[in-house]
C-alpha cells in the first residue's frame, strides 16, 4: 500500500502548493484555495488512517490471529465533518472547494489503480 501511496501524496502536494500559490497572487479566490487546502488535508488523513488499518488487518491475516478489527470508519467520517464545519464557520474558507477536496485522495488512489490495473494486463 505504500507504494501506491507515495505518487499520490505527491500530486496532493503539488495541488497544495499550487492552491497556496492561487490563495496568494489572488486574493478573490482565496477562500476557494482554502477550501480546497482544507480538503486535501483531511482526505489525506484519512487515506493514511485507512492505510494503517489495512496493514493491520492484512498483517493478522497473515499470522491468523483471530481478532476482531474494525476499519476505522467513524474516525474518518468525523474528521471529514469536522473539516465541514470548518468550512461552514469561517468565511474564509469555501464548503464546496472543501467537500471537492476531502474527494481529492479517494478519486486519485482509484485512478492510479486503474491505470496500473489496465497496465498489468493487455
Amino acid at each position: 500500500m505504500n507504494v501506491h501511496m507515495k505518487p499520490i501524496v505527491r500530486a496532493v502536494l503539488l495541488a497544495m502548493s499550487v492552491s497556496l500559490v492561487i490563495w496568494a497572487v489572488f486574493p478573490a479566490y482565496r477562500s476557494y484555495a482554502t477550501g480546497f487546502i482544507l480538503g486535501m488535508m483531511v482526505s489525506l488523513i484519512n487515506a493514511w488512517l485507512l492505510m494503517i488499518k489495512i496493514e493491520a488487518i492484512s498483517k493478522m491475516v497473515a499470522e491468523g490471529t483471530k481478532k476482531r478489527v474494525n476499519l476505522g470508519f467513524v474516525s474518518r467520517v468525523c474528521m471529514a465533518i469536522l473539516a465541514v464545519m470548518v468550512a461552514v464557520k469561517l468565511p474564509q474558507v469555501d464548503l464546496v472547494f472543501t467537500i471537492i477536496g476531502l474527494f481529492s485522495v479517494q478519486l486519485g488512489t482509484l485512478v492510479m489503480g486503474l491505470v496500473t490495473k489496465k497496465g498489468n494486463h493487455p
